[in-house]
């Protein structure tokens, strides 16, 4: 009898509820990192022109300047993955969006920090370390709702129920 009572009861799946937020931000990522990755390159050849001293004053700020860059396109690949594993309900889904929460809060903190050290390079910096601070406060609010949620919500338990599975084409196997 137990087993008909519990087959009755509805439990909470899908994309619905609370899920509706992070499925958002989700389908948003990806056209946001495509957003400032376009931004960096049309400004790329007059913002070489202006950074020119800089960088060759400063090995690190040459190195956050390109590795800023490289680290926009690996999200925007990052981003894509964790879409796709998301619409496909994969169980590794939640753990690509905690991760992606926890590598934009350590990419704020290195922001924070790489800002406040060129105050030297630049001069007077605060504006920018208070927008990094500003980012990084909103990263930690943001990981502080949702990868509690990502961890402890039935739904996602739910919802997230496929495997992965690397499909070969039968034209790779040797026969």
């Amino acid at each position: 009898m137990n087993v008909q009572v519990e087959e009755t009861v509805k439990k909470p799946k899908g994309l619905g509820g609370w899920l509706i937020w992070p499925t958002i931000m989700v389908v948003l990522s990806p056209f946001s990192v495509l957003a400032s990755i376009i931004g960096i390159f049309q400004d790329h050849a007059e913002a070489m022109e202006g950074l020119q001293p800089f960088m060759e004053q400063s090995l690190s700020f040459t190195l956050y300047y390109y590795g800023n860059i490289l680290l926009e396109i690996g999200l925007l690949a990052f981003s894509l993955i964790l879409l796709v594993f998301y619409f496909q309900k994969k169980k590794r889904a939640p753990h690509l969006f905690v991760g992606l929460i926890l590598f934009y809060l350590i990419l704020n903190m290195i922001d924070l920090l790489a800002w406040a050290s060129f105050d030297s390079l630049f001069g007077d910096t605060s504006q920018f370390v208070k927008q990094s601070g500003l980012r990084l406060l909103q990263t930690g609010i943001t990981a502080m709702i949702w990868i509690p949620y990502f961890r402890l919500s039935i739904r996602v338990k739910n919802t997230f129920v496929n495997e992965w599975e690397m499909e070969i084409p039968s034209s790779w196997t040797i026969e």
